[in-house]
């Protein structure tokens, strides 16, 4: 199965409850689980914190954020207020998918272990573009409806 990433778009309430009882993101994950609140990214994560950390985010969207918990096998899960999102969703929208990719050689991948090794396969990349562009959309939403995103990976 290997390492997957995971969103959630939570109400600013359900954020505060999760502030008070981490464990719960589990029940918030399963409720949405197949809704357009909840998205997977699969093991595009680390290829995508690589791209945009490289492109100069000003919000680590994969890898950031503020710790729900403490560290445990599966996460911890972090979160982004509002404010957040809506800066995540700003850059997404002026850093379309070929701007990350600026200068980008799939040996560059493969030569800093970027997860998963698949950087020799000629559509690897077809892979993580699919995954940002969904991002893009889904940030886009939670930024238009003023709600906090949490973030996993397991």
């Amino acid at each position: 199965m290997g390492m997957c990433g995971a969103y959630l778009r939570v109400t600013p309430e359900e954020l505060r409850e999760l502030i008070e009882e981490p464990e719960r993101y589990w029940t918030y994950a399963e409720k949405a689980d197949g809704t357009e609140r909840a998205m997977d990214i699969d093991k595009a994560w680390n290829a995508l914190w690589f791209l945009a950390k490289r492109a100069g985010f000003e919000v680590d969207f994969v890898l950031g954020g503020t710790l729900l918990g403490e560290a445990d096998s599966d996460g911890p899960p972090r979160y982004f207020i509002a404010d957040q999102v809506r800066t995540v969703s700003a850059e997404m929208a002026r850093t379309g998918f070929d701007r990350l990719l600026e200068g980008v050689e799939l040996s560059e991948l493969e030569a800093e272990g970027i997860y998963p090794s698949i950087w020799d396969e000629p559509d690897a990349l077809d892979y993580v573009r699919g995954h940002y562009n969904e991002l893009v959309t889904f940030f886009a939403e939670a930024a238009k409806a003023g709600e906090p995103v949490v973030t996993i990976i397991t």
